[in-house]
């Protein structure tokens, strides 16, 4: 494929993401931010599969309502929707329709290869994403803040 110096091949890194996948391929991603911490931390790499039916515990890459692509685990499904959250954070994303998911997680690539995808991991996955924020908030009440004086 080629594309002339007056057409690019793909408008956005996503839109390369969705076809790559969409050809078979697996894509490996370095994420960024500090949302799915502690398990995967900004800088880490995720291998990507394409799926059609993601499960709860599932890392997944969803396009969200303003276009972005998100790595979150799934908490929850119905026939139409998927909901997603941060391991990280307190409260759920915005549900997005099954259509919006383009990926999911198989494979966390560091010094060792993880796979993500067996039952153990989805569940180790969802403990986590409910008991790591009450830990952290229950830990930041229990250090006392430094008064700032002005």
């Amino acid at each position: 494929m080629t594309s002339s110096p007056t057409q690019p091949l793909c408008t956005s890194s996503g839109e390369l993401i969705c076809s790559l996948l969409g050809d078979g391929y697996d894509v490996r991603l370095r994420v960024v931010g500090w949302s799915m911490k502690p398990l995967i931390r900004s800088g880490s790499v995720l291998r990507f599969a394409r799926t059609n039916d993601p499960l709860p515990g599932d890392v997944v890459l969803a396009r969200h309502g303003n276009g972005a692509l998100v790595a979150h685990r799934v908490v929850a499904t119905d026939d139409r929707w998927i909901w997603t959250k941060g391991d990280a954070c307190r409260t759920s994303d915005a549900p997005v329709s099954r259509e919006s998911v383009v990926a999911r997680a198989v494979a966390w690539e560091g010094p060792v290869r993880l796979p993500l995808g067996g039952r153990s991991t989805r569940l180790a996955g969802l403990l986590l994403n409910r008991v790591y924020p009450l830990l952290v908030t229950a830990y930041r009440g229990l250090i006392p803040r430094k008064k700032r004086s002005c």
